[in-house]
C-alpha cells in the first residue's frame, strides 16, 4: 500500500512539474511573439518617420527652388527697368 501511495505521489510530482514546464514554455512563446510584434511596429514607425522626413526635405528643396526662381525673376525685372 505504501508503494502505491509513493508512486501516486511521484506521478503527481511528475505531472505537476510537467504542467509548470508547459506554462513556462507558453509564457516564453507569448513573450517572443510580443517582442516580434513590437519590433515590427517599431520598424514600421521608423519607416514612416523616414518617409515623412524625406517628404519634408523634398518640400523644403522645392520651396527653396521656387523662392530662388521668384527672386531671380524679380531681380531681372528690376535690372530691365
Amino acid at each position: 500500500m505504501l508503494k502505491i501511495i509513493k508512486w501516486f505521489f511521484y506521478g503527481f510530482i511528475f505531472v505537476f512539474l510537467w504542467q509548470i514546464s508547459q506554462t513556462l514554455d507558453d509564457n516564453r512563446e507569448q513573450i517572443s511573439d510580443a517582442t516580434l510584434r513590437l519590433s515590427n511596429n517599431l520598424e514600421n514607425s521608423a519607416n514612416e518617420i523616414i518617409k515623412q522626413s524625406q517628404k519634408n526635405i523634398s518640400d523644403t528643396q522645392q520651396n527653396l527652388a521656387d523662392s530662388i526662381k521668384q527672386a531671380s525673376k524679380q531681380y531681372i525685372k528690376e535690372i530691365m527697368k
